[in-house]
């Protein structure tokens, strides 16, 4: 590493994927013994049982499901709405739909719009603090193409793929290497907002997809050349 190159840093560069190491990838995956994983830790004594609360929360996080069969039928623009009111700046830009070490807020959501009625084959970013969708003048790849790009199984076509970009540096330059632990625990709340909306919609349905090929969204997005990573993305549908 040279002087300015932090460990953050070098951890995202080995766990980037691209043409030249998707291969390999995909063996790991593939020589990955499922049966033999553990889900929970186990201790001598048995768990007391606690009272389990009937809240709303808990009846929309029991609906909660992967859906990797898509129709691509068109998302609506209130169905935009509520997808990206997962991120909103409810009171202002340091309070918004999830938390933020510092309030920095690293997260940056942008949309692939394959099937919309007001933006198709568009690329968007969201605007959390006006509540809005932006065309970037870009626009969105084919399904036929993107698809190669996402190591994901699916059936059918989505109708918005929700990117989600982290600028880590907003949170380093306060944390430090720390910083970098706060930025993806900060990705983490901002998709468990979206998969939860979704979990509570009657039409929309979706999945994660872990696997974008990194320079390629990134370059798609027109983020060459910035600090932008790609960190994960939701595939959505109704």
């Amino acid at each position: 590493m040279n002087d300015k190159t932090t460990a953050f840093d070098e951890f995202w560069e080995l766990s980037s994927l691209d043409v030249f190491n998707l291969q390999s990838f995909a063996q790991q995956m593939n020589a990955y013994d499922s049966e033999g994983k553990e889900l929970l830790l186990s201790y001598p004594e048995a768990p007391r049982k606690l009272p389990r609360p009937r809240t709303r929360l808990n009846t929309i996080t029991k609906k909660r499901r992967s859906v990797r069969d898509f129709s691509g039928n068109k998302l609506s623009e209130k169905d935009l709405g509520r997808i990206f009111s997962s991120f909103y700046a409810w009171n202002g830009l340091e309070h918004r739909a999830y938390p933020s070490a510092g309030a920095n807020y690293a997260t940056e959501i942008y949309g692939i719009a394959f099937h919309t009625k007001k933006h198709e084959g568009a690329i968007v970013y969201y605007d959390p603090e006006k509540h809005g969708l932006v065309q970037t003048g870009r626009a969105a790849p084919a399904w036929d193409e993107a698809r190669t790009t996402l190591n994901i199984t699916v059936r059918g076509e989505p109708s918005l793929l929700v990117i989600f970009v982290l600028f880590s540096e907003r949170v380093t330059s306060k944390y430090g290497e720390r910083g970098g632990r706060f930025a993806l625990l900060e990705v983490g709340a901002a998709i468990q907002q979206l998969s939860l909306q979704i979990a509570d919609s009657s039409r929309l349905h979706g999945v994660i997809a872990g696997g974008l090929l990194d320079y390629y969204w990134k370059n798609v997005l027109g983020l060459s050349g910035t600090e932008a990573r790609i960190v994960i993305g939701y595939l959505v549908d109704v």
